[in-house]
C-alpha cells in the first residue's frame, strides 16, 4: 500500500539585502588628524618592506593588508576611495581587507597620506580616517588553524593543502595565476598532487619538505597553507545476530533516493541490499565497497532513521532508494586528491543518472573549524552545487572531537 509522508516546503532562500543607512559610516575622527597621517606613513614603509621579500606572483604587484575601525562597514566601493589604482581581492574578517597595489597605485596611497600627515587634509578624509593599519600578508598570516596548532609534520616530506587568492571577477587573471603558481612548484621542487580550479576558489594539494614549506608560506599569491583534513569520524555499532533480521522488500524505481558520501557500502547487507540502487566509487583506484563500516553505518542511520526503534520492534521498512558515493577510504582519509572534487564528481553523477536531490555528509574536517571570516573549499564547494543543481545537502555539524585544541576549548560543542 503506498504510503503517504507530510513533507516540509524547501523554498530557495533568497539573500538578504539590508539596506545601508544614508550618509558614510560612522568613522571616530583621529585625536590627532597629523600623527593619525604620519602612523599610517610608517606602517606603508614598513609594509613595503615586508611586501619585498615576498616570492612568486603572476605579476609584479605587491599585496597589502588593510585594516579598518570595527563597526565602519566599509565595503569593497569605500575602500576604493584610498586609490582607485588598488584591486582589492578578498575580506577577511570585518575589519579586514586584502588588496593588490602595482607603482602607480602605491605612489597615488603614498601622496595622499604625505597631504594628510603634513597639512591634515585629504580628499575623502573619513575612509583614511578609519583606515588603522597597512601590513603586507605575512607568513604567520598565511598558516591555517591546524598548522599554526599542529605545526609541520616532523617527516622528512609531507602534505600541505594550499588556496590560492580568489580573482573570481577576472578570468585572464585567473589563467595566469594558475600558470605562473604551476611553474613555481615545478621549478622549487614540489610535487603537486590534485588541484580544485572554480571561479572563487583555487586550491593546491602539495608535497613539500620543511625548507619548501616555508617558501610557500611566502608566497604572493598563496593565501592560506594547512595541513590536509583530519576527518572527525567516531562512531558506535550496534551489534545484533544477522540471523534475526527479517528480509526486507525490494523497492521500484520511482522511489525516492538518498545519497550516502562516506567511505562506500556494504550492499550485500540483509538490511540494505534491497534499497540499494547504486553505489560508485570516487577515489581513484577504490572499489565502492565499505572498507571501514562508516559508510554503511550512516546508510542504516540514512535509510531508517531511527535504528533503535526498528531494532526494539523487529520492523525494518525501506521506504527509500540507498545510493553510495565513496569518497573516503579504509581509514576515512582522503589522502589521494581533495574530497571538494570528489564530492562534487558523485554529486553530478548521481544528479544526471538517477535525479537524487539529497545528498548525507556524515564527517566533518576536525583541521578546519569555522572560526569566522571567508568559507572553507567545502563549504564553498557545496554552496555553488546546491545553487546550481537545486540539490540538498545533510551535512553533520557537531561529529568532531572535542579536546584542549578544540577553537574554544572542551567548551567548543556547547557553544
Amino acid at each position: 500500500m503506498a504510503e503517504s509522508y507530510p513533507h516540509l516546503p524547501l523554498r530557495r532562500e533568497e539573500p538578504i539585502r539590508e539596506k545601508r543607512p544614508p550618509g558614510f559610516p560612522r568613522v571616530k575622527t583621529p585625536d590627532d588628524v597629523y600623527a593619525h597621517g604620519r602612523g599610517l606613513q610608517q606602517k606603508l614603509a614598513s609594509a613595503l618592506e615586508q611586501t619585498s621579500s615576498d616570492i612568486g606572483g603572476f605579476d609584479q604587484r605587491r599585496l597589502f593588508r588593510f585594516e579598518v575601525q570595527k563597526g565602519t562597514a566599509l565595503d569593497y566601493f569605500d575602500l576604493r576611495q584610498i586609490c582607485t589604482e588598488i584591486e582589492f581581492v578578498s575580506q577577511e574578517g570585518d575589519d579586514v581587507v586584502i588588496g593588490f597595489a602595482n607603482d602607480a597605485a602605491l605612489a597615488e596611497f603614498e601622496s595622499r597620506l604625505a597631504s594628510l600627515a603634513t597639512t591634515g587634509q585629504v580628499t575623502n578624509e573619513k575612509v583614511f580616517y578609519a583606515l588603522k593599519s597597512v601590513d603586507g600578508w605575512k607568513p604567520e598570516d598565511r598558516k591555517g588553524w591546524a598548522l599554526k596548532k599542529q605545526g609541520l609534520p616532523e617527516s622528512d616530506s609531507f602534505l600541505l593543502d594550499v588556496e590560492l587568492w580568489p580573482l573570481e571577477d577576472n578570468h585572464q587573471e585567473r589563467g595566469q595565476e594558475w600558470e605562473a603558481f604551476e611553474a613555481w612548484l615545478t621549478h622549487e621542487g614540489i610535487e603537486k598532487k590534485d588541484q580544485v580550479k572554480q571561479s572563487g576558489l583555487t586550491l593546491y594539494r602539495v608535497r613539500c619538505n620543511a625548507v619548501q614549506a616555508q617558501q610557500l608560506l611566502r608566497h604572493r599569491d598563496v593565501r592560506s597553507v594547512d595541513l590536509p583534513p583530519s576527518f572527525g569520524l567516531e562512531h558506535s555499532v550496534v551489534f545484533q545476530d544477522i540471523q534475526n533480521f527479517p528480509i526486507v522488500s525490494a523497492l521500484g524505481e520511482q522511489a525516492p533516493g538518498v545519497v550516502v558520501l562516506d567511505s562506500g557500502l556494504a550492499t550485500g547487507h540483509p538490511l540494505l541490499g534491497a534499497a540499494v540502487g547504486d553505489a560508485q566509487s570516487f577515489l581513484p583506484g577504490e572499489s565502492a565497497a565499505d572498507e571501514n563500516g562508516h559508510g554503511t553505518h550512516v546508510a542504516g542511520l540514512a535509510l531508517y532513521g531511527d535504528f533503535e526503534s526498528s531494532l526494539r520492534s523487529g520492523l525494518f521498512v525501506a521506504t527509500l532508494r540507498l545510493f553510495s558515493g565513496r569518497i573516503l577510504d579504509r581509514n576515512n582519509e582522503n589522502t589521494s586528491g581533495f574530497v571538494e572534487k570528489h564530492i562534487e564528481e558523485a554529486v553530478r553523477y548521481f544528479v544526471s543518472n538517477y535525479g537524487c536531490r539529497v545528498f548525507n555528509l556524515s564527517f566533518g574536517d576536525a583541521n578546519k573549524p569555522y572560526l569566522g571570516g571567508h568559507l572553507k573549499g567545502l563549504s564553498l564547494t557545496l554552496d555553488a552545487l546546491s545553487r546550481e543543481l537545486g540539490v540538498l545537502f545533510v551535512v553533520s555539524a557537531g561529529n568532531h572531537r572535542i579536546g584542549e585544541d578544540s577553537p574554544d576549548g572542551v567548551a567548543w560543542r556547547d557553544n
